[in-house]
């Protein structure tokens, strides 16, 4: 019997979730029959049409309110969903797609974390208690975020550890074609930040350490890739600053491998993570890494091997960091190859799609054999019963908002719902 699995995000922002959502799906579409909801809006669309067109059950769907999560209740019925994997990027996301799913009856519940726990405002701390009742595994990204939740009081026999992996790809570089593309000087040395320019990814940090940069490799370029509630501070800063040629801020792009492949050096200062795809995947494309010494980050990188790590908020260090590489190009080089053999050896997508697999196997045994009786779902029904007269403190209801699903199950949903 082919299991149908339903990976589910409620994030508006579902950049580095939702690529890993899709990494995942192609390691399980042979598998699994699976489906694919995230809110609809500019990336979340971009995200759809590249579900549909790897071959799964798409929904472009906003549950944030109790109506939105009865019209996700009726989708999932008709779908048969046995398997609901809810992705989050913060402890107060996903919780009405997962009431949506146990109303709906669906065995068995899954939820990964994205990021460390964060959560210390006591309500919201009440309303993860009570989807942590609801769902069968939390899985964690790292090490550390798995610590971190352990901490929190989830129940260890919940928890899973599935480190985030990247597929591989075999990008040629184009380093004259790449500068001449973001208008930047053949000779440029580019240092290159993917990331949502929110405080988390600590571009204010970077931009303090420029100067210092640049004072001694007049040549380097920063390009920035992404967008975010503060681009335009950070682009009224860098003119202030007089650093408005160079630091090049390339919006969202759909051609970062390229980018990649072209840099000399990546870095990302955040302040937090989980396990951050953008460094994985440059160190896959040969670059070395100077990041911080946060969650996540200091499981990918290892310093003084595959990059240089620093402390989040030390804007000399990472000055001093980046120059490091920048002023001897064979040792970039060694830790570029490094870093590249670490990525194919511990952080495949294979891998992740493997150890996934396997926490929906050892759940779904029961199914398989016939065994599944509702008498399993009743603790969970207890959790819901606690929540009917409870308003959720992490969400704000907002209109339903449907995306034009492409394929044919999901239209015939959809007209229900609209």
């Amino acid at each position: 019997m082919t299991l149908t699995v339903c990976l589910f995000t409620d994030s508006l922002e579902p950049s580095g979730v939702g690529e890993s959502m899709l990494t995942l799906a192609a390691e399980l579409r042979e598998q699994y029959r699976l489906c694919f909801v995230c809110p609809p809006g500019a990336l979340g669309n971009k995200l759809l049409t590249r579900a549909h067109e790897m071959g799964l059950v798409t929904l472009g769907y906003e549950c944030r309110s109790r109506q939105q999560e009865a019209e996700l209740t009726e989708w999932l019925r008709a779908q048969g969903v046995k398997i609901f994997h809810c992705h989050a990027g913060i402890g107060w996301e996903g919780h009405h797609g997962i009431y949506a799913a146990s109303w709906a009856h669906v065995p068995f519940g899954v939820r990964t974390e994205h990021l460390p726990d964060m959560l210390t405002d006591p309500l919201q701390r009440r309303d993860y208690k009570r989807i942590v009742g609801i769902i069968d595994r939390v899985i964690c990204v790292s090490d550390s975020a798995h610590a971190s939740f352990i901490k929190a009081g989830v129940p260890e026999k919940k928890l899973r550890l599935v480190r985030n992996g990247i597929a591989r790809r075999t990008v040629m570089p184009d380093r004259d074609g790449i500068r001449a593309r973001l208008g930047l000087p053949r000779t440029a040395r580019i240092v290159l930040t993917v990331g949502r320019m929110v405080k988390q990814k600590g571009y204010d940090l970077l931009l303090d350490a420029i100067p210092a940069v640049l004072a001694r490799e007049p040549k380097t370029h920063f390009v920035w890739v992404g967008g975010g509630e503060l681009e335009v501070d950070l682009q009224n800063r860098a003119r202030e600053m007089g650093l408005q040629n160079r630091i090049c801020f390339a919006g969202l792009r759909d051609d970062v491998a390229d980018l990649m492949a072209a840099a000399d050096v990546f870095v990302l200062p955040s302040r937090f993570e989980g396990l951050p795809l953008a460094v994985l995947e440059a160190m896959a494309a040969k670059l070395p890494v100077v990041g911080t010494r946060v969650c996540g980050i200091t499981e990918a990188v290892l310093d003084g091997q595959t990059g240089r790590l620093v402390e989040p908020g030390d804007v000399k260090a990472l000055a001093h960091a980046l120059l490091q590489v920048l002023e001897n190009p064979e040792l970039a080089i060694r830790w570029g190859a490094a870093g590249r053999w670490r990525v194919q050896q511990e952080f495949s997508a294979a891998r992740m799609g493997r150890e996934t697999a396997s926490i929906y196997e050892a759940l779904a045994q029961p199914e398989r054999a016939g065994a599944f009786t509702p008498e399993e779902i009743k603790p969970k029904l207890k959790e819901l019963s606690m929540v009917k007269e409870t308003t959720l403190t992490t969400s704000t209801p907002q209109p339903a908002l449907i995306h034009a699903a492409a394929s044919e199950n999901s239209a015939k949903i959809r007209g229900k719902l609209t």
